[in-house]
């Protein structure tokens, strides 16, 4: 954790410091996030609170747009739930975890995220600037750990995928503070685009359950997220 915080301190001083128009710093906040799914067998369960860190810059396009690019640590999960049980190699690729039915399996999963976008800002209106950003962001996924209602113990699960994407969309304001120094609050909302799970069981779900039409393959699932960001920029 320790050599994370120091790459994003270093990412965010490069890239202030490396050319003079471009503004980089520093962000936290906390983030809400749940799972996507796309399966009549499956839901999620509620919401997860987690929170995130990272640096960003901006480097300018125009005098209202700019290109932006971060780089963060990304503390997200939720709770799945399975009406009709699952297959799923959770935790050894070589052995094959039966989810009973209406059992749930609560995610709890760390990505180093890259979003990479384009942000369109007001004129500066007082001390005041208001601006909107969209972009993807690719994942890399750092760590995953399940906890099956059944057995309480969380342990690293291998069946995440290693490399997610996600979408985002955001709002927020830049408060002047002195000279180039800025305040940013933002809230942003991302959407995954590729499922969290690696689907490695097809050929094995036959026959398990009395009704093959309700057996539920480990490759549904996309996370979700809505956080709130705040930061500086110099």
């Amino acid at each position: 954790m320790k050599k994370i915080i120091l790459a994003f301190v270093l990412f965010a001083l490069i890239s202030s410091t490396a050319f003079s128009q471009i503004s980089g710093g520093l962000f936290v906040g906390p983030n809400l996030s749940w799972f996507g799914v796309d399966s009549k067998m499956q839901s999620n369960e509620g919401v997860r609170p987690g929170y995130e860190f990272g640096a960003w810059s901006d480097f300018p396009l125009s005098d209202n747009f700019v290109f932006n690019l971060a780089i963060k640590y990304n503390d997200i999960g939720g709770t799945m739930s399975y009406q009709y049980g699952s297959i799923i190699d959770l935790y050894d690729i070589n052995r094959i975890d039966i989810i009973a039915a209406g059992e749930n399996i609560k995610y709890n999963l760390s990505y180093l995220s890259i979003p990479i976008g384009f942000k369109g800002k007001t004129n500066e209106i007082g001390f005041m600037s208001y601006f909107m950003k969209a972009g993807i962001a690719p994942m890399i996924n750092l760590k995953g750990m399940a906890d099956v209602t059944v057995d309480s113990n969380d342990l690293i699960t291998k069946n995440i995928s290693p490399i997610s994407m996600s979408w985002y969309m955001g709002a927020g304001f830049e408060w002047s503070l002195s000279g180039n120094t800025r305040f940013v609050t933002e809230i942003v909302y991302n959407g995954g685009i590729l499922d969290f799970v690696r689907n490695k069981n097809d050929e094995l779900t036959i026959d398990v359950f009395e009704d093959d039409d309700k057996t539920v393959r480990d490759h549904v699932g996309k996370t979700n997220s809505i956080s709130l960001k705040l930061g500086i920029l110099f």
